[in-house]
């Protein structure tokens, strides 16, 4: 695996604490076997530790450092801010393997502590300056020094005071932001307005026995309350986390006004320096006669490792065959096409590329998670259009039909409301609709009958 082929620092850093995982693990096993030996005196204990010979994650021969990670610090310099490397190599260093990893990750601080220590450093200059008036009344310092003192240290406040005012300016937009309270109170307003519609639907439905209210009252709940409190969730914190402890067997919920990638500040560029990965076997000589040599790449099968899982390659459907007048050539193409609702086909079969586009990832997510598998859930088309387009005649233009027949089924209140749906960048503007997206998605999926593929 080379850089070129990580998408990330992310997914690179990701790899790195795996690999530093698995070793840590397996040194752990090794321990524990010697530390519960029960035939072994404390003495003979440690002689079979100081024996011990790990592995290399990559390579799987045994050395005595296995396989060395380690994290380096950069102290900042007039070209770079101060940086770490995190770097992971074969630990047989008289012959190693070509694992090598090396990620460049800038310091990051949190922009309140940036914001209190410029605060300090600005007092304390302040103090610099007033001394330094108290040293010229009593005669310690000279005019000039007193001076020259005062117009160094003036300039300094100034460029000073020039960062605390943007760092406090990317604080109100991300904590105090005005527009975003004036969202997140309206959003309220209109949730509870939602919430007395259902009550009222309830009681009309008790006093008139009649099942229509109930399901005018979960059609509003559907519709408009479950994509509020999503969005009012999302407006109120910023970092929504489910900490699974399996060892007391209990979930806790860790939510935070500000995420804490928001929150930090740092202005070095991180960067994937090296990733290699895979064994690699070795360049030997072969005579001069022979053909020159080349590398090979050696993948070694784990024990208990589930073997690599070959992905099913896009199916072109064939048009004007099968009974519904679509058929396909392979075989896990053809049972999840049997096993659609009758409106998902006929939305598909105006849309190819769409139909294509789901039927590829849905094969491959049933091949790819196995037993843990719990369904597909409907994609977006590739042609939609997101946020949709205003007409003359006022309705609103997804680019797919289903999109535009859903939306417009919808209440003037519930369509405003969903194109509310984003989350804007503070700095850039650029709003995201992502959440517009997976709600619409909701409505087409219940639409045409769609629950979750299995097949």
């Amino acid at each position: 695996m080379s850089t070129e082929e990580i998408t990330s620092v992310k997914d690179a850093l990701n790899e790195y604490f795996r690999l530093k995982e698995k070793f840590e693990n397996e040194m752990n096993v090794s321990k524990r076997k010697i530390m519960n030996n029960p035939t072994l005196s404390k003495r003979e204990k440690r002689s079979e530790y100081l024996k011990l010979m790990p592995k290399c994650v990559n390579c799987r021969r045994p050395s005595k450092k296995g396989t060395i990670f380690s994290i380096t610090f950069h102290p900042s310099d007039d070209k770079t801010d101060a940086y770490r490397t995190f770097k992971t190599i074969c630990g047989n260093l008289v012959d190693p393997c070509n694992l090598n990893i090396e990620i460049n990750l800038g310091v990051v601080e949190h922009l309140d502590k940036m914001i209190e220590n410029i605060r300090k450093e600005i007092s304390e200059t302040k103090n610099v300056i007033i001394n330094d008036k108290n040293k010229l009344l009593f005669g310690l310092i000279t005019t000039e020094t007193a001076l020259e003192n005062f117009d160094t240290n003036k300039s300094y406040i100034t460029d000073l005071t020039s960062i605390y005012e943007s760092y406090l300016d990317q604080w109100n937009k991300k904590i105090d932001n005005p527009d975003k309270k004036i969202e997140l109170d309206d959003s309220l307003v209109l949730l509870y307005q939602n919430i007395d519609k259902i009550k009222e639907c309830i009681q009309k439905m008790n006093e008139n026995n009649d099942t229509q209210f109930a399901v005018d009252a979960a059609s509003i709940y559907y519709t408009t309350v479950q994509p509020l409190m999503n969005k009012i969730r999302q407006l109120k914190y910023g970092e929504n986390i489910v900490f699974n402890d399996d060892t007391n067997d209990t979930c806790r919920l860790i939510q935070r006004q500000i995420s804490l990638q928001d929150m930090g500040v740092g202005g070095y560029t991180d960067k994937v320096s090296a990733f290699d990965l895979g064994l690699k076997a070795k360049m030997v000589p072969k005579k001069k006669e022979e053909a020159e040599i080349k590398e090979l790449t050696i993948k070694i099968q784990e024990p208990g490792q589930p073997k690599a899982i070959k992905e099913v390659e896009q199916d072109d459907p064939i048009i004007g065959q099968g009974k519904d007048g679509i058929a396909w050539n392979i075989p896990e193409y053809q049972q999840l096409w049997d096993k659609l609702p009758e409106k998902l086909k006929t939305e598909f079969k105006l849309n190819i590329d769409w139909m294509k586009q789901f039927m590829y990832k849905c094969v491959n997510e049933r091949i790819k998670h196995g037993p843990s598998w719990t369904g597909c859930k409907l994609t977006t088309p590739p042609n939609i259009v997101i946020p949709p387009r205003k007409m003359e005649n006022g309705q609103y233009d997804f680019g797919v039909s289903i999109y535009n027949k859903v939306f417009s089924k919808l209440p003037q209140s519930s369509q405003e409301l969903y194109l509310t749906f984003y989350k804007e960048d503070p700095v850039s503007k650029v709003k995201n609709y992502k959440m517009l997206e997976e709600a619409i998605n909701d409505l087409v999926q219940k639409e045409v009958d769609f629950g979750r593929g299995f097949f």
